[in-house]
């Protein structure tokens, strides 16, 4: 259908165009010369459209020949689809971007021209706003947490909606046992590094570090938000716990202009507290306070809240009670998204920690650590053996004028 379409473009256009020389005899020497500049342009636009297009010649020919009789569904077609350039010439599985003007005439032998080009749209940008109508139209929000450029180069392109800077980058990218030793500062350097990986479409959110938030004084909180936003490049961050005083912070800091995504269940920055990784919500007091903790943070402004390792009935019916988005991790499929450790959910298990103790609810959807293991693997056992580089892997040469004068060089000392 689209060679139809297309090859029905090109007739019509070159039918205009003869159209025009025959009345260009009887006009005046004006209105040849805008008949000849007319002339020009479609022709540039018919030959360089015959570039951009692979157009079938038996199709070609089979329309030439009942032309007369489809000529006006035909072209009725390019006008109802208002078929722009870029549509017309993805053929045969072959994108291709042109710019076309084209002219067409109208019954008082006069052109007028029709710029078809149309812009490359960029990526939608993700907003608090747009996830919270994810939620009424029921549309699950995805999010992965990534901690360095070439992890948001693959997150931004498969399209993931919120990509979290976490705290937990301590243990994944650094090495500690908790997530606790990490600074601000090095939570802002990963998250410049983010920033430049995924720069249109996610909702990059920063995970406030321990000790950067939780003082009496919320001025302190808002001035180290600030820092994520203005520094880190974040749209928003990440407050962990639900308590009065941490709901405080929360509308201090929205208030200041500052987006927050709240964070109620286990929340590792409280381990000294929690007495380790546990889930939370699993008695039934408990599970009352989680889901007062989760409305007292949406009271206080935050946009969304991660509930992490809760049972699923508990986040179900915390999601119900919200107005805005949870993000579950662990906790069942009734929250408004998911999130995961980019990390974890490829498999690359960078930490000792994550080789002896996988999270039970996680889900491995590659083996990339195994990859990375045999890919080095193969590369010392190659270097060891001489395999590599050999000649394929050793592309620079000197002509032989230049070798035979540089062997001279060495023998002459």
């Amino acid at each position: 259908y689209s060679s139809h379409i297309i090859t029905a473009f090109i007739i019509e256009a070159e039918a205009a165009e003869a159209a025009a020389k025959r009345r260009c005899h009887k006009s005046s020497v004006r209105d040849r010369m805008m008949m000849i500049s007319s002339h020009f342009r479609r022709r540039f636009a018919i030959d360089t459209f015959r570039r951009s297009c692979t157009v079938c010649q038996t199709d070609r020919g089979r329309l030439d020949r009942s032309y007369s009789n489809q000529r006006p569904c035909l072209i009725d077609a390019i006008q109802r689809n208002n078929l722009s350039l870029r549509s017309r010439s993805s053929i045969h599985d072959k994108t291709h971007t042109t710019s076309l003007r084209y002219a067409s005439s109208n019954t008082n032998g006069n052109t007028s021209t029709k710029d078809t080009e149309k812009p490359i749209k960029k990526p939608k940008k993700i907003t608090t706003l747009s996830m919270a109508a994810k939620k009424r139209r029921g549309e699950k929000i995805t999010m992965v947490t990534a901690y360095d450029f070439p992890s948001a180069v693959h997150v931004d392109r498969a399209g993931v909606d919120v990509l979290l800077v976490g705290d937990s980058c301590a243990m994944v990218e650094l090495g500690f046992e908790t997530t606790q030793p990490i600074t601000l500062d090095q939570m802002i350097h990963h998250c410049q590094a983010v920033k430049r990986g995924a720069p249109n479409r996610p909702l990059l959110v920063g995970d406030m570090p321990f000790g950067s938030y939780e003082y009496k004084d919320v001025d302190i909180a808002l001035k180290n938000a600030y820092r994520m936003v203005k520094e880190g490049g974040m749209d928003a961050v990440k407050f962990e716990g639900g308590s009065e005083a941490r709901a405080n912070t929360v509308k201090h800091v929205v208030e200041g202009g500052v987006a927050v995504l709240g964070h109620v269940g286990l929340t590792p920055q409280a381990i000294s507290v929690l007495g380790g990784f546990r889930a939370q919500g699993r008695t039934a007091a408990n599970a009352r306070s989680l889901l007062d903790d989760a409305l007292r943070l949406q009271d206080a402004g935050a946009f969304a809240v991660v509930l992490e390792c809760v049972p699923a009935n508990v986040a179900t019916a915390i999601t119900e009670a919200l107005e805005v988005p949870t993000i579950g991790i662990g906790a069942g499929g009734g929250t408004s998204g998911q999130v995961l450790v980019f990390h974890d959910l490829l498999g690359m298990l960078s930490h000792p920690h994550h080789e002896e103790f996988v999270p039970r609810f996680c889900k491995q959807y590659a083996r990339v650590g195994m990859e990375i293991t045999n890919g080095l693997a193969q590369f010392k056992e190659e270097v060891e053996s001489g395999a590599f580089p050999g000649n394929d892997y050793s592309p620079y040469k000197m002509s032989k004028r230049e070798e035979e004068m540089f062997n001279e060089l060495l023998e002459n000392g």
